[in-house]
């Protein structure tokens, strides 16, 4: 009598193992200069700040990958998770490297998006001490495998 309930137990554990999703690709799009209204900011742990700031209205009002050094820019991509199953939540993190010289050697965040849909990963220059002159570059890694990245160029403005 246990033999059908272990196995059906074992089928249940297979499909939902089948269902888990599995991120083939990330594409980076309209990366550049963007505009958003702050709705909020939120306790973040996971964030490189500690917080998360809630956006609506993000729009993208310069494609480029030269971003000017001044308080209140607002920069990133829109990142789109390729694979499946289409519409499965999944997670990642992104990375921001800075240049050297700058204030962190690099900032972080976990974030998930929708497989097949997308969202906005980006930075706001805060304060005059995050203008840090150089490369910065974004990274999506998805478990331990980095699948893009995009540098901007942050230049005196």
């Amino acid at each position: 009598m246990r033999k059908p309930a272990a196995l059906a137990l074992l089928a249940f554990a297979g499909a939902a193992i089948a269902q888990a999703p599995v991120v083939s690709k990330v594409e980076l799009q309209q990366c550049g200069v963007y505009e958003s209204k702050v709705e909020r900011r939120e306790d973040d742990t996971q964030s490189g700040s500690g917080k998360r700031t809630i956006v609506q209205d993000n729009r993208l009002v310069n494609e480029t990958s030269r971003i000017p050094a001044r308080v209140g820019v607002k920069f990133g991509c829109h990142v789109v998770l390729q694979g499946a199953p289409a519409g499965e939540l999944a997670p990642f993190r992104a990375i921001l490297r800075l240049p050297p010289g700058a204030w962190k050697e690099q900032l972080s965040g976990s974030q998930a998006y929708n497989i097949g849909e997308g969202g906005h990963v980006g930075y706001t220059f805060r304060s005059a001490e995050t203008l840090a002159r150089g490369e910065w570059t974004l990274q999506i890694w998805v478990g331990g495998r980095k699948l893009a990245e995009k540098t901007f160029l942050v230049v005196p403005d």
